[in-house]
């Protein structure tokens, strides 16, 4: 196919890849500019019997399995069936594949930033895709038997619409089942295929195999996405390694040479990883299922069960295959991703619909020691501080490596931070003219570059941090100010009803001045003063609410005018000044020229000094040290903590207010309640004893002026006269006593009547009127 470069309306683009037997090229129509990756094979005759049915073998299959995760055939277009008939000396079936735009994953893998793993998402993803595919092969018992990152291509389709920055959509699909064979579960092979380096145990000695050599494959391309090697000691021959595997538990999923050169085994994954917590336990979980020895007991969820050949009665006793289902319940779960400001450091925790705010509150508490009254929780995406009642889900992005950042209200930045170095970039700091052997210097460079790219990441993050909390400062201005508003139109009503309640105190008392200075009713006004005692108090509380409420105003004015003062340009010019730019650059040229001398035997036996790159993490310690020391004298930090400190202060006494105004309001109403009580009490009490004096008649019953009750039943006070003649006399007495009475009687009458002429100016007396018609 070399020598054709236009076959019809297609144009050759390029090779994408060339194996033992085939050939696979990318094909352009130069009108409408599909694709197609077209895979010919590249021998003829001297293919023997067996090489022409697995080529066959592999078209059927691909052909058959409609999977979105399994690279999809298309219809050879005719120009080609003539067109390729010369660089098609093999006459077998050619076979024309959809293309995929994002190459494989072992070019993915290759990349310098990819050399500790890939990232969280990306990894969920393809352990998403590919355990589809791999499922579905396997529930039609076809075993792929050469599962690997070459063959794993990667389909990136963009959006439409490029105006809504929405992501492109990567999927992850499985190719070549060259080496695919339909097995049954209760079938035997012992064919040796694929490749060594992620073959099961069973094929590498040969044994009979069944497709849980799949799950070993799987586990091994998991581990690798994850930590950027193999788990089992990636330097030794598949051959000498099994001796190391045997010896292995179920627990073990990493085997690996110490510096020394030592061989642990270890029940975790290695720390340089870009993970978060609970997402790592989770998968070490799983990969221990996936990586059993044992294959029989492989991706089972009772390692210590036989699961064949069990006898009838305990059939039901038998494990099951979990591991599809493991993964998928693993990949269900969703994890918030906090960068903590104050440390530097990342906080990640499992949610459901259930978890609020306040929950997680208190998680972090646990870790951190923060306290949940000092914790700022802002939106990566939104720049929003989250309330305590909201849920967290509602944060929660599926491709993003921060979701919240965690700022403390108290100190932005802890003191004596330090930084999380692995172990052996850490030596070459301390001895930085040691010499390293091959495998040693494979892993110095490594860990090296992990680290200064995390360190990268995490000051990237912190700037982020700084730039999100300024723009929720502006949030948090804007809301306070809308709090504001409505507290100063409660206070407005609230001085409305002020001035009717001071008139209405004000008259009152001037009458009741005005009544006590003639005299007249002073036995019945007694109940007032204490209600103008407490009318008064609440007068000068609302007094001192409004001024501390005018000056509050003025301190708002001025905090939000500071937190729409441009930070930004602060921190850029300080950004442009503190970067990691010049050492990434540096670490990823040494990392290469590293990588392109392995490719040379020779550098490979002999020890070597590692001083450049000891050098660049020496110096990446250095300027962080440097950027943390300066930044906490920035401005712009100062400015962000002064005016976080403002804000929760106004927010307080925003709230207080808002307190009070209702309390005072209330306590307003009730002293104008106790007033009008007791003005219409004294009125009542008034009206009705004038009433009943003046139609009093004449009162035969002798008393003493002290005892005597107005209204009072006349009968209580009557005597009896035994003898009318013997009592002429006392008789005499008692009506000239009467007729005083009487005339004391209308004189009372006299004045009441006069103190109703007083009040009338106050109180409107007719509906007495009308009650009595």
């Amino acid at each position: 196919m070399d020598d054709k470069v236009f076959i019809g309306e297609w144009i050759k683009d390029r090779i994408l890849g060339s194996g033992t037997f085939g050939i696979v090229v990318l094909w352009r129509h130069k009108k409408t500019d599909e694709k197609l990756a077209i895979k010919t094979c590249k021998w003829g005759k001297e293919l023997t019997e067996k090489h022409r049915e697995r080529w066959t073998k592999e078209v059927e299959m691909l052909r058959d399995c409609r999977n979105p995760n399994i690279v999809g055939t298309k219809e050879l277009p005719q120009d080609f069936i003539k067109g390729l008939e010369n660089a098609n000396p093999s006459g077998l079936p050619i076979m024309c594949m959809e293309y995929c735009t994002g190459g494989d994953l072992r070019q993915v893998l290759h990349k310098p930033d990819s050399c500790a793993g890939l990232k969280e998402y990306q990894i969920r993803q393809i352990l998403k895709d590919i355990g589809n595919a791999m499922q579905f092969l396997h529930q039609r018992k076809i075993a792929h038997r050469d599962l690997k990152p070459e063959n794993i291509v990667i389909h990136i389709e963009s959006p439409g619409n490029s105006a809504l920055q929405t992501p492109d959509k990567v999927t992850y699909k499985l190719i070549d089942l060259g080496y695919a064979k339909e097995i049954d579960f209760n079938s035997v092979c012992a064919s040796f295929v694929g490749t060594l380096q992620y073959l099961a145990p069973e094929l590498i000695y040969s044994k009979t195999y069944s497709n849980s050599v799949d799950y070993w494959s799987f586990g091994l391309l998991a581990f690798e996405i994850i930590c950027g090697v193999r788990p089992f000691l990636p330097y030794m021959a598949p051959a000498q390694l099994m001796s190391y595997l045997e010896k292995k538990t179920h627990d073990q999923i990493c085997i690996y040479e110490s510096f020394l050169g030592d061989i642990e085994y270890s029940n975790e994954i290695f720390p340089e990883n870009h993970i978060s917590k609970p997402f790592k336990k989770l998968i070490e979980e799983w990969l221990k299922v996936a990586l059993e020895w044992d294959p029989k007991l492989r991706g089972r969820d009772s390692p210590s069960k036989v699961t064949f050949n069990i006898p009838s009665e305990q059939k039901s006793e038998a494990s099951k295959i979990i591991i599809f289902d493991l993964l998928s319940s693993i990949l269900e779960k969703k994890i918030i991703k906090i960068f903590s400001v104050s440390t530097l450091s990342h906080l990640a925790y499992n949610i459901d619909n259930t978890i609020t705010v306040v929950m997680l509150r208190t998680w972090i508490h646990k870790d951190t020691n923060m306290p949940v009254e000092d914790q700022i929780l802002i939106c990566q995406s939104t720049c929003i501080e989250l309330g305590d009642n909201e849920l967290v889900i509602n944060f929660w992005k599926e491709h993003c490596n921060i979701m919240l950042y965690l700022i403390n209200k108290t100190a932005i930045l802890q003191d004596d931070l330090k930084p999380a170095v692995p172990h052996i970039v850490q030596r070459s700091v301390d001895h930085p003219k040691a010499l390293y052997n091959y495998k040693n210097a494979q892993n110095l460079y490594r860990d090296s570059l992990y680290f200064i790219i995390t360190q990268a990441e995490i000051y990237n993050s912190l700037i982020n941090a700084m730039m999100a909390r300024g723009e929720s400062l502006k949030s948090v201005g804007r809301q306070l100010l809308l709090g504001h508003n409505n507290v100063d139109k409660n206070i407005g009503n609230l001085l409305s009803k002020v001035q009717i309640s001071k008139k209405m105190v004000e008259m009152g008392k001037e009458h009741i001045n005005n009544l006590k200075e003639t005299g007249t009713g002073t036995n019945l006004l007694g109940g007032f003063s204490q209600i103008f005692k407490k009318a008064d108090d609440i007068f000068d509380k609302i007094s001192k609410l409004q001024c501390a409420w005018d000056q509050l105003f003025v301190r708002l004015q001025s905090a939000k005018r500071r937190c729409n003062e441009v930070i930004t340009e602060d921190i850029k010019n300080f950004v442009d000044k503190y970067n990691y730019k010049t050492l990434y650059t540096s670490a990823f040229k040494t990392y290469l020229l590293f990588k392109k001398s392995e490719t040379v035997a020779q550098n490979r036996g002999a020890e070597r000094q590692c001083l450049e790159m000891a050098t660049i993490c020496s110096e990446c310690l250095k300027l962080r040290k440097i950027i943390l020391k300066e930044m906490k004298q920035q401005r712009f930090v100062r400015k962000l903590m002064d005016l976080s400190v403002e804000f929760s202060k106004i927010n307080d006494i925003v709230k207080n207010a808002a307190e009070n105004t209702e309390k005072l309001s209330e306590d307003l109403l009730n002293v104008m309640d106790d007033l009008n009580k007791c003005t219409w009490s004294t009125i009542s009490l008034v009206i009705k004893d004038g009433e009943h004096l003046a139609d009093m008649p004449y009162s035969v019953v002798a008393f003493d002026k002290t005892d005597f009750k107005v209204g009072g039943p006349v009968s209580n006070h009557s005597a009896k006269i035994p003898n009318l003649c013997q009592e002429r006399e006392k008789l005499a007495s008692l009506i000239e006593d009467s007729l005083k009475i009487r005339k004391s009687q209308m004189h009372l009458v006299e004045k009441i009547q006069a103190q109703k002429e007083l009040l009338k100016p106050v109180f409107d007396f007719s509906f007495l009127d009308d009650k009595q018609n």
